[in-house]
């Protein structure tokens, strides 16, 4: 048989069999149709609902809250505006339910050792829908002596008011402010001034000799709208002015005037919204000075009065628009000045969300430049000389910066950061006072690389006793690096890093304890080995803070503060040692409205 013929065999069979399954299908379909039985059902219906397993979790709420890292990065204040626009929403009204009482002044006293009195008053408008007011006065102050170099007297007094009122949908507020700081240029042992001058006892000077106080006045005014839809025209201006007058006849005079507006525009299509920005600012500094100098200086006296002039315009337009998921704002600081003319610098910030909120990133390039003036020399360093120089100080900033929400009571962050600073003020001892017991700026140029860390974890659902226990550990390692042009063998007066412990913890409401310890870094500082300027390592130091109050009622609270309880005598200024263990007692009473 051949093979054509057994392939047609087996086609033929594979036909039949086919042929058998279908017919089998349809009588059973047959029967099925003619099959007519009935079923009575004669009990009644009951419905039963299955058990069910419960899963044993207890419901979790997510907390959104970012930790801002705390890292001492340069503040540029620019205002940032979101590319979401939500819906408005009608606002829900009560009615008939009590409103809390409100406690619209207080006063805070205290006293510590080393005859330390503190004074803190404190007025507040209550509601109103149009104005707002507000008095605030407080001083402190400490009439001792150090063992080997005398008194060492501080103070500081001062006021400041503000009012607001609000129509519509503007806004219009107003802030005047005096402040009066005082403090020796104490840093001089006996032995040293013996030295200098051996007729001369410390009980033979005049403490206006060698005291400086310096007195801060000032007032500022700004209008703008209350709008924050990006979809509609928002503007912001601000007018302001200080004063700053010292014992040795400087004043300097700050007038600044800035303000900014942006609009937002739908030029890419779809639902986002590119904002359109611009801002600017302008400052006048004056500077005046005569003759006079603290006790011991022998460098040439200028008799006739000195003054010195210098404007900053700033222009920073920008753009904001999605690029790649991030939020981007791009633009340009624009400067021109009285002394540097014209410079450009970019501004450049990317930022971003992740994992649905628990991780954000944010990065950037910024440059910016500020003025060197009295007022922010005499903030950083108290023991600088009068007349010192001053200068307009450029930087370039290139960061990156994470927060992390690991759990609900549990956040991380880290930065790194690196500037580039032009003209930064450095501070050495001024060798034209023969006592080594004033400072001077110095400027110069450096790079500086930062990293960064801060965690903070808070105590919830585990323990009744830690429920409102917070722990917080932040720190930053810092390094320089100096230009060819630097002609110094040191940068003066930077530490090589920081670390910051904190705990706080709150019992019922009642009592309130924080802990808080600092820790800082070897530096170099310069001191004088008879008459030659020696450059030295001051070593690293540490200091402990407690505090601890007790709420009696809502109005009556009573405090005690405890400060370097280690008993640390150190040194951030060479020649000027700090006071040891510190302790303060108060009380704070609230008073109620009317």
């Amino acid at each position: 048989m051949n093979t054509r013929h057994k392939i047609y065999k087996l086609s033929k069979s594979i036909s039949l069999i086919f042929l058998l399954l279908c017919t089998s299908v349809v009588m059973a379909q047959n029967e099925e149709e003619a099959y007519n039985e009935k079923v009575v059902v004669i009990s009644g219906y009951q419905p039963v609902l299955q058990k069910s397993e419960k899963i044993n979790y207890r419901p979790k709420i997510t907390d959104t809250t970012n930790m801002m890292p705390n890292f001492h990065y340069d503040i540029n204040p620019q205002r940032i505006y979101s590319l979401f626009s939500p819906q408005e929403i009608q606002a829900a009204r009560l009615v008939g339910e009590p409103m809390a009482k409100l406690y619209k002044s207080y006063v805070k006293l205290g006293l510590g050792n080393y005859l330390t009195p503190m004074a803190d008053i404190y007025f507040n408008s209550t509601r109103n829908k149009a104005w707002n007011y507000s008095a605030r006065l407080f001083h402190n102050s400490s009439w001792w002596s150090l063992e080997d170099y005398g008194s060492n007297w501080f103070s500081n007094t001062g006021i400041d008011l503000f009012g607001k009122y609000i129509w519509e949908n503007k806004v219009l507020s107003a802030n005047v402010f005096y402040n009066h700081d005082y403090n020796l240029y104490y840093g001089f042992t006996d032995s040293v001034l013996n030295t200098i001058y051996p007729a001369i006892t410390r009980d033979d000077m005049e403490k206006s000799d060698y005291s400086q106080h310096y007195n801060y006045v000032g007032a500022k005014v700004n209008f703008g709208t209350t709008n924050t839809n990006i979809e509609k025209l928002f503007y912001a201006t601000q007018l302001g002015f200080y004063n700053l007058s010292d014992h040795y006849g400087s004043n300097e005079l700050n007038v600044n005037f800035n303000g900014g507006i942006r609009y937002a525009f739908a030029w890419f299509g779809g639902n986002d919204k590119e904002i359109l920005g611009l801002e600017f600012d302008w400052n006048l500094y004056s500077n005046k000075f005569d003759s006079l100098y603290p006790y011991s200086y022998v460098g040439n006296i200028n008799m006739s009065d000195s003054a010195d002039v210098e404007n900053i315009f700033k222009i920073h337009p920008y753009i904001g628009l999605k690029l790649f998921g991030f939020d981007l704002n791009a633009g340009m600081n624009m400067f021109v000045t009285t002394s540097d003319k014209f410079k450009m610098a970019p501004y450049i910030v990317l930022y971003q969300n992740f994992l649905k909120g628990m991780l954000s990133v944010r990065l950037g390039a910024i440059g910016d430049m500020y003025r060197s003036s009295w007022q922010n020399i005499r903030m950083e360093n108290p023991y600088v000389a009068p007349h010192c120089e001053v200068a307009n100080t450029n930087y370039n900033k290139y960061f990156l910066e994470t927060e992390i929400a690991v759990m609900n009571n549990l956040d991380l962050a880290f930065g790194a950061s690196y500037k580039t600073l032009k003209n930064a003020p450095m501070f050495m001892i001024d060798t034209e006072y023969l006592l080594h017991n004033v400072y001077k700026p110095v400027y110069a140029d450096y790079n500086e690389l930062q990293v960064g860390a801060n965690a903070k974890y808070r105590f919830a659902n585990t323990n009744a006793i830690l429920e409102n226990t917070e722990i917080s550990v932040a720190g930053n390692y810092y390094h320089y690096s100096t230009l060819d042009n630097f002609v110094y063998e040191h940068l003066l007066y930077k530490p090589s890093f920081d670390v910051n412990l904190g705990a706080s913890y709150a019992y019922r409401d009642k009592v309130l304890v924080s802990l808080n310890t600092v820790l800082l870094g070897k530096m170099w500082g310069m001191d004088f080995d008879g008459t030659t300027q020696v450059y030295e390592q001051i070593p690293m130091k540490y200091g402990v803070d407690l505090k601890v109050e007790y709420k009696h009622n809502k109005a009556l609270s009573f405090f005690a503060t405890f400060d370097n309880v280690a008993f640390q005598r150190y040194f951030y200024w060479n020649n000027y040692p700090s006071q040891k263990f510190k302790f303060m007692l108060g009380l704070t009473y609230t008073v109620p409205a009317l």
